[in-house]
């Protein structure tokens, strides 16, 4: 499969050491990525202004000593070291590096990056989750398409004037409980509620990276202009891959995998194979009465990852439609060649992965919540 579904988690705040009033202490902070960090948040902001959405902060900055007045017009971001719980002093420090299963500290940021407040506009980010968003190979000032997509969410949220986060939900499901709270169970996981709202900070995420992308400093100056916005998709998807691996080592390990009816494997799927996927889930989720199921269908707080990409893609493939395929430096041409071949492939892939993975929601959705649940189950 290939993108799955970001794990969802809640931020609690607290205050510690140093720099108790934005509650992050000074040996919490990185500043390894801070230089790309404030890069891609000026160019972020700048497309909002272009895209009349103005911002309500005139200044960025990262890893301040002291945080901003509430009211004043500056953004501060925190790039913060994620730490264990077990090996955090009353500080808040830690030189202990986080292990797989370790239970991370309130000050850990889950989900990527978060706005925690909008009275004196702070932004949190994860130290790990900006490397992976952000890392390329030394290619001068070249900044990362996902650093950038995941920044500008939260811009999103900022001129939402909310909270937020950059996460996802996977739910599991007792198969031991009564066939009745199972079905409540998955028509509360089909209930919409807010995440329209996430939905709309995507959108204008997906803005920015069409105003963005195709110019630098993301043009990939190897690949053609339509190569380098397809080849900005791909590295969405790896970076949100490997984002997600790491949440799932850390904080869920050992999870099962989601139930076959949420992994595609033909694109596009015919609809029958939907339909029968969706009863075959419904079905075995209602008569088994052992074991866990965990089901990728939840969408209070935020859309799933691959409907997420599934924007993305459907956003960029046309604009790269109408550029350039001949442009890219000649002594890269074969490896530009190959890139335009599977690139669109891959395009093709994560937009009917995400489509695959809206039509069996609906059509759980549609069952669950209908007087029959278990009709035509054996």
């Amino acid at each position: 499969m290939w993108a799955r579904l970001v794990l969802g988690c809640i931020l609690v705040l607290t205050s510690f050491g140093a720099l108790a009033s934005a509650g992050v202490p000074l040996c919490r902070l990185d500043a390894r990525n801070a230089g790309n960090v404030e890069k891609t948040l000026v160019l972020a902001a700048r497309a909002y202004a272009a895209l009349n959405k103005p911002l309500p902060f005139d200044t960025i900055s990262v890893n301040p000593k002291t945080s901003a007045r509430s009211g004043s017009r500056v953004l501060d971001v925190y790039i913060v070291k994620d730490a264990a719980s077990s090996a955090v002093s009353k500080s808040g420090c830690s030189t202990v590096a986080v292990q797989a299963g370790d239970e991370l500290d309130e000050i850990s940021v889950r989900g990527g990056c978060i706005v925690v407040a909008v009275d004196r506009l702070e932004l949190r980010c994860s130290a790990e989750a900006v490397q992976l968003f952000g890392h390329m190979r030394e290619r001068g000032n070249q900044l990362h398409p996902a650093l950038l997509y995941m920044l500008a969410h939260e811009l999103g949220h900022i001129h939402q004037n909310r909270l937020g986060e950059y996460a996802g939900r996977v739910e599991s499901l007792d198969l031991s409980k009564p066939q009745s709270e199972k079905v409540e169970r998955l028509r509360a996981a089909c209930d919409p509620s807010d995440v329209r709202i996430e939905a709309q900070a995507d959108a204008m995420s997906v803005e920015v990276l069409k105003l963005l992308l195709p110019k630098p400093p993301y043009r990939e100056p190897a690949f053609s202009e339509q190569g380098s916005v397809l080849w900005a998709v791909d590295q969405l998807n790896l970076a949100a891959n490997s984002w997600q691996k790491l949440a799932l080592e850390r904080e869920f390990i050992s999870q099962p995998k989601p139930h076959p009816a949420f992994i595609p494997t033909v694109f596009p799927t015919p609809p029958i194979e939907i339909a029968a996927s969706a009863k075959k889930f419904v079905c075995e989720v209602l008569s088994q009465r052992r074991g866990t199921v965990q089901y990728p269908l939840r969408a209070i707080d935020h859309p799933p990852l691959e409907q997420r990409m599934r924007v993305v893609a459907e956003a960029l493939i046309p604009i790269a439609a109408n550029l350039a395929k001949s442009d890219g430096a000649q002594q890269f041409q074969s490896i530009a060649v190959l890139q335009e071949q599977l690139s669109p492939i891959f395009s093709h892939i994560y937009r009917e992965t995400g489509v695959y993975l809206e039509s069996v929601r609906k059509h759980i959705c549609s069952r669950v919540n209908s007087e029959t649940p278990a009709a035509g189950c054996r």
